[in-house]
């Protein structure tokens, strides 16, 4: 724990608005409830998205418990249906969210957004002003713990948007092609992460013991202040 105990008090004359960005289990909503202890306010993308999921669900006489059983795997029935919707909603909870920040009200405001892996598929248009009005901060997963990620994800699945990087291959079953082309996908998000970012932190600083929320908003802030 950093010995700054009391640094929200360093940041009161200029709010600090960002957003986390990268994979599903790179630790985002991990960082965004540490923020929440120094007083900043989360926007859950997930659970913002999971919401309107359910009430649109609710309307056609269904109901979500698991939006990644809802939208399945990219070989599943269904999922190019489950795959459009699930961004269209996500492209209707940004915009929600950059409305709210737009609004004076909130220009005050100690703010993290908590995104989705699946970010950098909504439109440029969107994208950009997300990044007028927050830091866009990477938490960046070197590839040697790719591995890890798809053993994650095979245990307790996220829902995954594929894009095009789902193909398989002739003969191939489905798992091998889905083991294949997670990886595909993680080196393809990592690149457009980093083509999004203000701000790169790198695995050793976010994944350390000794990195506390302080420290991560230091980092942050510092940024902050060099963003035109």
């Amino acid at each position: 724990m950093s010995e700054l105990s009391d640094s929200p008090t360093l940041f009161k004359k200029k709010a600090v608005q960002f957003s986390l960005i990268g994979m599903s289990g790179a630790g985002k909503s991990h960082w965004s409830k540490k923020m929440e202890s120094l007083g900043f306010q989360i926007y859950s993308c997930d659970d913002l998205i999971a919401e309107r999921l359910g009430q649109k669900l609710e309307e056609k006489g269904k109901s979500t418990i698991n939006l990644a059983k809802w939208m399945g795997q990219p070989f599943s029935e269904g999922y190019p249906e489950a795959e459009a919707f699930y961004l269209e909603l996500e492209g209707a909870v940004i915009s929600q969210i950059c409305d709210e920040l737009e609004n004076s009200s909130q220009k005050d405001k100690q703010v993290v957004v908590d995104t989705t892996g699946s970010l950098i598929y909504l439109e440029n248009k969107l994208l950009n002003r997300l990044r007028n009005l927050t830091l866009t901060v990477q938490l960046k997963l070197p590839e040697e713990k790719h591995e890890k990620l798809f053993e994650t994800y095979l245990l307790d699945p996220k829902p995954v948007i594929w894009g095009e990087v789902y193909l398989p291959r002739e003969g191939e079953s489905p798992q091998n092609t889905l083991g294949r082309c997670y990886r595909e996908l993680l080196s393809f998000r990592n690149e457009r992460y980093g083509l999004l970012a203000d701000c790169v932190l790198d695995y050793s600083f976010h994944h350390c013991t000794m990195t506390g929320p302080e420290e991560l908003l230091e980092l942050v802030t510092k940024n902050y202040k060099m963003k035109p």
